[in-house]
């Protein structure tokens, strides 16, 4: 027997690798660099060695330390192939892929991806900076995705840390180095090792316990949060065991060494709870929260309207101070009242100013308390007497005043004759100034507001179209159109048909479904002309040019493929990112692709290696692509709402269209390219003028995702079609609906117009291609 622990370096495994240096080494495995020299690549080679009960013999073989150490050693021998057997099953971009499991020297191996580059430690250590908000939402975003992926296979992670995340060359992370089965091997084994079922900081409570009867999703959602609490903050969190006797950790607002979101800070100390309740008990359920955008700012209009209704108010609440101080206005001559009202009366209409200090100072003041009965009774007659004094010092009418009218009739006539004497309203009014000033506030506001949006007043005008749709739903309203015609159907899918396009000459049309193979179908015979077989999967991406064909895969391949021979021409790869749309860029031998690793590609056939060029400025992941007739330019857009539109000349962008209601899901030009037509996942269209470089209009009727654009060659026509098995057809030139389509099963997912512009294509939900003919009176109104 020996005490080594690792191979030594350059000893070869199953004739197919040789160790090159060992990675890393850990209770319960060891972790080698290995050259695989039939592929020409490095691998990353996992061997089950755990320590505490094995050892190494002279010809390298794993063994048992002893026989009692034996039912240990072959039970997690088995929960690491086990493991591995589900890692390999997962096929996604920032989840480490394994290539191979074997067995051999009485243990395990598990083959997987070299992943070039850090882990994000030693990423953030190498900044030398708190990181930016816009860095973690680029790493945080796909490990989301990633950890979703994986709690919906229900299986854990259990050892989410910075060590165990990968930081590639090119930024995208990868999650690595799986825990579920060491901490299952831990909490089976005799030896009962605590360290290697938690790693302190990041490992929530129920963790530590023997058993994982309390852990699921949420356990691995604090282990993320702990781990970006270091991001933001420098320093791990405190034990969770600690914090159980005493919580002492700094909240993680406090605690951030730079500017990040509210919500992005507020989302990992809820995630941070010691409770398992108290956490998020999904990623769907956090996602919202943690990538959640800050609130936009109001913009110069709102600030006006906010500022003005702020000094409404005040002035509101100032006129209300000012008539509950003003003096009470005398009250008229036949109101009742006590004697003498009436002179009092006629002196403030005499003398305006005495009026009113005699008003103020015979005011009655604040009610007091109520006295004692006693007091009381002394009280009014001291007002008794104070009355009667009153009466006696007046003089008589007889020598002072001429006789006076009845009561009514002096008041009408001392109103009539002189009303500027008139007493004075309780609201006090506002000054001129002011009240002009905040009018041409007003003024300026609108006419801001109509100069910002004037070319959106014609859609706030314009009532809404006609709803075109399958199964009849609605009908034209106040038209006599003929509705569009089914010609021919042709069954072509067992499952839904997720692309559909026609080749050059328009006498083929291919189809893409689930399966692994395009399907090629003659447009006049309906007859199915042949297959082409898909080495890389089902194909999440289609474009037709002339009789080329190319497809985009989930594994970020891209082919190229020849209609008539029906074999692939051309494989381009950058990564594994799963590739979204793809297009040709002006000719049959450029071709851009948009990828889940935020940007678009460039490629040539002259070259497979790589790409021409990469368009770089996403902030998500690119989900559409478009380019014009000419291969002048290239729009992209994706889940970060906004739209580019490259020259694919230069490679520059010439325009960004931000803040659009929803991810971009589908893009087109229109055929003479003067317009740009964006469909998003809430199932809006917007129109872009490439022009003027202003949206022109936002169409709606769709109530799921744009699942696809088609413009017929009169550049007249528009089809789209969504999620919701909706299908509208709409006029570009007087921008409604008039063409009802129905009897189309259960809905489209794809259209396309054929060649001529006379006939619209759709491939159902139901697998069936159907052919609609447009009503000679529609065409007629076209030419």
């Amino acid at each position: 027997m020996t005490q080594l622990v690792a191979l030594p370096d350059g000893t070869e495994l199953a004739g197919d690798y040789k160790i090159v240096r060992v990675l890393g080494a850990g209770g319960f495995g060891v972790t080698y660099l290995a050259d695989e020299p039939e592929l020409t690549r490095k691998v990353s080679i996992k061997e089950y060695f755990p320590s505490d009960f094995a050892l190494r013999t002279d010809s390298l073989e794993a063994t048992p330390r002893s026989s009692g150490c034996r039912s240990d050693y072959n039970w997690g021998l088995d929960r690491f192939i086990e493991e591995a057997q589900t890692l390999a099953k997962f096929d996604h971009h920032n989840i480490v892929k394994v290539h191979r499991i074997f067995r051999a020297n009485n243990t395990a191996y598990m083959v997987l991806r070299f992943e070039e580059g850090k882990n994000l430690k030693a990423w953030l250590k190498d900044l030398g900076r708190a990181p930016r908000q816009k860095e973690l939402d680029q790493i945080v975003a796909p490990l989301l995705d990633a950890l979703e992926v994986i709690h919906k296979a229900d299986f854990l992670h259990r050892d989410i840390a910075p060590d165990n995340i990968i930081i590639r060359n090119n930024g995208d992370p990868v999650l690595i180095d799986f825990g579920a089965a060491r901490s299952d091997i831990a909490a089976h084994s005799k030896t009962k090792t605590v360290s290697a079922l938690v790693k302190p900081g990041y490992s929530p409570y129920e963790q530590y316990a023997e058993t994982s009867r309390q852990q699921g999703a949420w356990t691995d959602i604090y282990a993320f949060a702990a781990t970006l609490y270091h991001a933001v903050t420098g320093k791990r969190p405190a034990d969770s065991p600690s914090r159980m006797l005493k919580d002492e950790l700094v909240p993680v607002r406090e605690a951030a060494l730079g500017g990040y979101r509210a919500s992005f800070l507020d989302a990992i100390q809820q995630a941070l709870s010691l409770t398992p309740d108290g956490r998020p008990q999904s990623v769907a359920e956090w996602r919202g929260a943690l990538l959640a955008p800050e609130p936009e700012k109001p913009g110069i209009f709102q600030r006006f309207k906010e500022k003005t209704e702020v000094r409404r108010r005040n002035d509101e609440a100032q006129r209300v101070a000012e008539s509950a101080t003003m003096a009470p206005v005398p009250p008229p001559p036949d109101a009742p009242g006590p004697k003498g009202v009436l002179l009092d009366f006629v002196d403030a209409l005499k003398n305006p100013s005495a009026g009113k200090r005699q008003a103020a100072q015979t005011a009655p003041p604040a009610a007091p308390p109520a006295p004692p009965p006693a007091a009381a009774k002394k009280s009014l007659r001291a007002e008794k007497a104070k009355v009667e004094k009153v009466k006696a010092e007046k003089p008589k009418p007889a020598e002072k005043l001429p006789p006076l009218p009845p009561p009514p009739r002096v008041v009408a006539e001392k109103v009539k004759s002189k009303p500027k004497i008139r007493p004075k309203p309780d609201v006090g009014r506002r000054p001129f100034l002011r009240r002009l000033k905040t009018r041409l506030i007003i003024a300026a506001a609108i006419v801001g507001v109509a100069f910002a949006f004037h070319d959106r007043i014609p859609q706030l005008l314009t009532a809404r179209g006609n709803a075109i749709t399958t199964g009849a739903i609605t009908k034209p309203a106040a038209n006599n159109d003929p509705s569009l015609k089914q010609t021919a159907q042709i069954k072509a899918h067992d499952g839904a048909i997720d692309e559909l396009a026609l080749s050059g000459d328009g006498r083929l049309i291919v189809t893409a479904s689930d399966e692994s193979r395009l399907k090629i179908w003659s447009y006049d015979s309906h007859y199915q002309q042949g297959s082409i077989p898909l080495e890389d999967g089902p194909a999440t991406a289609l474009a037709v040019r002339n009789n080329r064909v190319v497809t985009g895969h989930s594994n970020g391949a891209i082919g190229v493929y020849d209609l008539d021979t029906r074999r692939r021409l051309y494989r381009f790869k950058r990564n594994d990112a799963t590739i979204w749309s793809v297009a040709f860029a002006g000719s049959e031998d450029r071709i851009a692709a948009a990828s889940h690793d935020w940007s678009v590609a460039l490629w040539e056939t002259a070259s497979e290696a790589a790409p021409a060029a990469i368009l770089q400025g996403h902030e998500n992941a690119v989900q559409a692509l478009a380019t014009d007739a000419a291969g002048q330019w290239i729009a992209s857009g994706g889940a970060d709402r906004a739209i580019r539109v490259w020259n694919a000349e230069t490679r520059e962008t010439r325009r960004i269209y931000r803040n659009n209601s929803d991810f971009i899901s589908q893009l087109g030009f229109s055929p003479d390219g003067s317009m740009l037509v964006a469909g998003g996942l809430d199932g809006s269209i917007r129109l872009l003028s490439m022009s003027s470089y202003r949206m022109q209009r936002t169409l709606t009727g769709h109530s799921g995702r744009i699942t696809s654009l088609a413009f017929s060659s009169s550049d007249d026509l528009m089809a789209s079609a969504s999620e919701d098995g909706v299908v509208r057809i709409r006029s570009l030139k007087r921008l409604r609906t008039y063409i009802p389509l129905t009897g189309a099963g259960s809905g489209a997912k794809t259209v396309a117009f054929s060649n001529d512009g006379h006939t619209l294509l759709t491939g159902g939900q139901d697998g069936v291609i159907r052919m609609w003919s447009l009503p000679e009176a529609q065409i007629a109104q076209r030419n």
